[in-house]
């Protein structure tokens, strides 16, 4: 197996987003935010991590507190519906598995808000460092502890589905495995013989991700931030099911390795006790056939461009864990 000639750029998970000001919503959006937030608002400024155009931005108060506000209309649907998915998980989470507390949620015509806790700290990831993946370990592990009852009351989707189950994903590798699609040329080519194997572990997929603990199912640099007392905390709610509990962190190690952190530190993790490594590639597998196809989308505009650039990247880090725990050389 050899690197190809059109590796993927590595995104800065900080600045992905082009997003409207506190200035550039309506008056009665942002009275409302203020009416949340429970102060007059005297500093706003915007943050650029994500993927999505809607407003999100921390928010200073006069009386000295700050909070972190969102908001999004009909022109951003994805992030509207994200809006009211986090306010119910928020609620039910109330702080645990290191979530921001949520302070209020409302909806303004068809605009959609949620105002939660801001945290301090930074984004981890850029790069990785052993100090930091120790955090989001502990984080994880807290996770981990969400009770069985607040965890069906926080979704019923199963990611053994969504994502495990997904014939978006599996089909991508079957018709590259099989060769009616070719492969693309910007991920590390493999053989015939591994992109059957590719296929076939994805094709576990759906029984390796069974499971009824959290997960959060978004777990990227821009949605953790590790705060002052070195406490990793999980931000951006939107994506939860029920999985298995190792997912979320295994879902961050193609990052690390990229970032020349051997990942197998983590592999005697509370976490992962009785999983099979089957299970684990299974994960990565599908993973990949996931962003193979959604990187073939429409990337007419610098926010699309962007995000496909991402999902080109995240295929091409788990391919090559997945490649080098399979000892495709």
């Amino acid at each position: 197996m050899s690197t190809g000639p059109l590796e993927p750029r590595e995104l800065d998970y900080r600045r992905t987003a082009d997003r409207p000001t506190f200035a550039d919503l309506p008056a009665e959006v942002r009275a409302r935010l203020a009416e949340l937030a429970g102060g007059a608002v005297v500093a706003d400024p915007p943050v650029r991590s994500g993927f999505t155009r809607a407003y999100a931005g921390r928010l200073s108060l006069a009386d000295g507190r700050a909070v972190f506000a969102k908001a999004a209309d009909t022109s951003a649907p994805h992030a509207r519906v994200a809006i009211e998915r986090e306010s119910a998980v928020l609620a039910h989470l109330a702080g645990r598995a290191t979530a921001p507390h949520l302070v209020g949620s409302a909806a303004v015509d068809e605009w959609r808000l949620i105002v939660m806790e801001a945290v301090d700290g930074d984004m981890p990831g850029m790069p990785w460092t052993t100090t930091a993946a120790d955090a989001v370990h502990r984080a994880c592990l807290a996770a981990a502890e969400v009770p069985a009852d607040v965890v069906v009351a926080l979704t019923a989707d199963l990611l053994a589905v969504d994502l495990g189950s997904d014939p978006v994903a599996l089909n991508a590798l079957e018709s590259l495995a099989g060769g009616v699609d070719p492969w693309p040329g910007w991920l590390t080519p493999l053989t015939a013989e591994q992109r059957s194997e590719l296929a076939g572990l994805a094709g576990h997929a759906g029984a390796a991700l069974a499971g009824t603990q959290v997960v959060h199912g978004d777990l990227r640099p821009d949605n953790l931030v590790v705060d002052r007392t070195g406490t990793a905390r999980m931000v951006d709610w939107n994506w939860v099911s029920r999985g298995p509990a190792w997912v979320d962190f295994v879902g961050l190690w193609p990052l690390m390795a990229h970032h020349g952190l051997d990942v197998t530190r983590w592999q005697g993790s509370p976490l992962l006790v009785g999983v099979d490594p089957d299970a684990v590639d299974a994960f990565l597998a599908v993973v990949v056939g996931l962003m193979v196809d959604k990187a073939r989308g429409d990337d007419s505009s610098p926010s699309l461009a962007v995000l496909r650039a991402h999902q080109r990247f995240t295929a091409h880090t788990f391919l090559a864990l997945l490649a080098s725990r399979r000892r495709w050389a």
